[in-house]
This record gives C-alpha cells, sequence and structure tokens, in this order.
C-alpha cells in the first residue's frame, strides 16, 4: 500500500490523479476467477426466510436492467475476478468493505460485488450489514423488520435464523437487526468471531458492510475476525491525508486492495459518477 501512495504522491491534488485514470487500463482483464471459483466446495444449505431485491430507480444497484450500467457491471465483473483470483491465491473467506468517511460508496460496493460473484455456478455468497449506525445496507436491499446481526452478536438468535435468502440464486443477506445501544461493544464479544468462523464453513464468500474507519472503533473491532480489507476511495472527492490516515488503522497484511468508486462520470444519465468502480490490488492480488 505504501508504494500505491507513493505513485499518487506524484499526481499533484487528488482530483488531478482521479481525472487522469484510465479505467481500460486499470479494468484489463485478469484470468483464472473462473477457474478457482470451480475448485471450491459447494457450501452447506441452509433453510431461510426469502426476501425480493428492489430494484431501484436512482441506485445503481445490479439488480436493474439498465444499459446505462454496463460500464458499472463491467467494473464489477473484472473487481470479481481478482478477488477470486485472490481468494484462490491466500484461502481468503471473509471480507471488509470500509472506507475513510462516510458517503464514498462502499455499500453499494459490498452489494453489487456480491450480485455478480452469485453468476459463478455454485459459488454462494453472504452479504453482511456490520453498520449499526446507519443500517445502510438493511436499508438499500429493503430488508423487513426482524432478527439480523445485532440479535445474533446479542445470543438473542441463531445464526442461521438471521439470514435472508434472496430472489437472486446463491446470494443472501444478513440484516444490521434491530437498535443497539453499544454497536462497538457487540464486535468485541467472541460471538463476531464465532459468527464469522459459522458464515465462512456456510458459504463460499462472506462480504461485510463496516462503518467507515475513521469516525468510528467499530472497525478494527470487525476486520479483527476477517480475513482481509477492500478500501473504497471515492475519486475526485477523498484526500490523500484521510487516506493515509485510515489506511494506517488497517492490520499489515489485511489491505487487500483498494477501490477507486464514482472516478469517471458519464455525460447521460441518472447514475452520474458511478461508472467507475475499479480495483488498484495491494501486493496481494
Amino acid at each position: 500500500m505504501s508504494r500505491y501512495f507513493n505513485e499518487t504522491s506524484k499526481a499533484g491534488n487528488w482530483t488531478d490523479l482521479s481525472s487522469k485514470l484510465d479505467i481500460h487500463e486499470l479494468l484489463s482483464p485478469v484470468s483464472g476467477g473462473q477457474e478457482a471459483a470451480d475448485k471450491l466446495e459447494t457450501p452447506i444449505a441452509i433453510a431461510t426466510r426469502k426476501i425480493v431485491l428492489p430494484i431501484p430507480v436512482d441506485v445503481p444497484l445490479l439488480t436493474r436492467q439498465d444499459e446505462r450500467l454496463g460500464p458499472l457491471t463491467e467494473s464489477y465483473r473484472t473487481l470479481r475476478t481478482r478477488l477470486i483470483r485472490a481468494q484462490s491465491s491466500l484461502g481468503i473467506r471473509s471480507v471488509v468493505f470500509s472506507s475513510s468517511l462516510p458517503g464514498e460508496g462502499k455499500t453499494l460496493t459490498t452489494v453489487n460485488l456480491g450480485l455478480c460473484c452469485t453468476q459463478i455456478s455454485n459459488f454462494t455468497v453472504l452479504v453482511v450489514d456490520a453498520d449499526f449506525r446507519t443500517r445502510g445496507l438493511s436499508k438499500l436491499l429493503e430488508c423487513p423488520p426482524g432478527s439480523g446481526l445485532s440479535e445474533a452478536l446479542a445470543s438473542e438468535a441463531a445464526f442461521e435464523d438471521v439470514v435472508l435468502s434472496t430472489n437472486y440464486p446463491n446470494f443472501s443477506v444478513v440484516s444490521a437487526g434491530g437498535a443497539t445501544k453499544s454497536p462497538a461493544e457487540l464486535f468485541a464479544t467472541p460471538k463476531w468471531t464465532e459468527f464469522i468462523n459459522w458464515a465462512t464453513e456456510t458459504f463460499s464468500l462472506v462480504l461485510i458492510d463496516s462503518p467507515p474507519i475513521l469516525p468510528v472503533t467499530d472497525y478494527e473491532l470487525i476486520s479483527a475476525a476477517c480475513d482481509s480489507t477492500v478500501f473504497v476511495i471515492r475519486g475526485g472527492a477523498t484526500s490523500r491525508e484521510l487516506i493515509r490516515r485510515a489506511a494506517s488503522q488497517v492490520a499489515s497484511g489485511k489491505l487487500l486492495g483498494s477501490v477507486f468508486n464514482m472516478s469517471q462520470a458519464p455525460s447521460h444519465g441518472d447514475y452520474r459518477g458511478y461508472s467507475g468502480s475499479t480495483l488498484t490490488t495491494s501486493g496481494n492480488g
């Protein structure tokens, strides 16, 4: 990651850097993703409640069949390929998505990447809303009221009982659950590690939507039980100083890579700023 920051420092300010990004160069195809995924053993099937994922008009969620989302879809497919490749070589099964500050697109990145991963045969994905403060993923997917992660960590619900299956095969969700007055404390208990261990044994891949790194302490507790972190950066908005400060709090060896989100803006449509989700790996991909 230090090499990555050294390279970005040559670009002057962050706005200049994002304007020079060549998305086609960054998204050069990486081979081996499908073969790696096919080698993974089929996970255990569990009975769950089922929900139908929304098709929002104003959010570029990949549940929507819209030609304007074509560049975004291709970006996530490339991100998927690189993640599967890293999973095969490093044995990664749980990935935390975080950012420096709120509003950088980590929740949408988590969900859209999960949807892309489930297009692989026999590859099951669990996305987890671990942001008890905003419940952004739960709201985005319109999860119904009921037991979620907070209840599971408080020993008020079994792990399998908080999983929601969806109308997308192999794509499951754990909502944040009910309100809690002490989010960080729940992740400090052994239950969080137990949940991650159970989830990675049950699903091919577990993607966790975490609170941002700088404002709260939750991220460090969440990531401690997980294999790796993907750092989401809003192109043209997040300063290099904030990125450095946040990255310094990621445990050594756990930073899998960085996603440049909103790095390009198309000139038409309702999805300005969402067509540039790319992955720059940090030595592990």
